[in-house]
């Protein structure tokens, strides 16, 4: 993939990317990120406990566990933003106020393929943990929110186990309401062909900064992070290349 970048200051210092993945991912699903990504752009997966190179710790009970975890691994020392996927939406935002409290604020959030938590029904997914493994993937693969093609792989033994887990954290989050709302700013994906996030629904996520909300539309479904990456890679070297710009006023 080539994508070409706005012009920029050559000497403007790259941004580091923090990544979450998606439920049931690892950060190995940002590998191509890291080949392709342009130079304005630094990938960096973050690994949630019990799946990839930390398959062997204990799982987090909490999504906010989850977060507490990533923030204390990490110490941002320049520019930085965070990008978090479904699931991972919810840990980066989760994140990214951990990180504010603590007076290094990201340059901004990006939500992708996450329904703002103030309108998630977490008691909606408690259902599919009482599902054998077979129903649970064809009802996953179904509404689209794992790749079709896990359902008959020879390694579902592996992935299931890390799915239901992340299914009972989901089930089992209750985000702070009360918080205010972050002074970072916030952009909202979604896929044009993804149910479960229309672009009403995205425009909620107004409610947690208190900047300006961009919410953008890509082709594709729920992965369309990964199934469209340059369309993806242009969007995020323009949030880079603006927080590298000063600004007047």
């Amino acid at each position: 993939m080539t994508t070409a970048e706005p012009s920029a200051d050559p000497g403007a210092e790259p941004l580091t990317l923090y990544c979450v993945p998606h439920a049931g991912g690892s950060a190995r699903s940002f590998l191509r990120w890291r080949r392709e990504m342009p130079a304005a752009v630094r990938v960096a997966p973050l690994e949630i406990a019990g799946r990839g190179r930390r398959t062997r710790e204990p799982r987090h009970a909490s999504l906010q566990e989850a977060a507490r975890d990533l923030a204390d691994g990490l110490e941002p020392s320049g520019r930085y933003a965070i990008l978090g996927h479904s699931m991972g939406g919810l840990i980066a935002h989760e994140l990214a106020r951990l990180l504010t409290d603590r007076g290094t604020a990201p340059e901004f959030l990006v939500v992708a393929a996450t329904r703002p938590c103030h309108l998630l029904s977490p008691d909606a997914y408690a259902p599919l943990l009482e599902l054998p493994d077979d129903l649970l993937l064809e009802t996953l693969a179904e509404h689209a929110t794992i790749p079709a093609e896990l359902v008959h792989s020879p390694m579902r033994a592996l992935f299931v186990p890390v799915i239901r887990g992340d299914l009972e954290l989901i089930a089992g989050y209750r985000p702070d309401l009360t918080a205010e709302p972050l002074p970072v700013e916030l952009s909202a994906w979604y896929g044009t062909e993804d149910a479960t996030t229309p672009p009403e629904v995205m425009a909620d996520w107004q409610r947690h900064t208190r900047l300006p909300c961009r919410v953008d539309a890509f082709a594709g479904g729920h992965f369309f992070l990964h199934d469209h990456l340059e369309p993806v890679a242009a969007r995020l070297v323009e949030l880079a290349l603006a927080g590298s710009t000063p600004r007047t006023g």
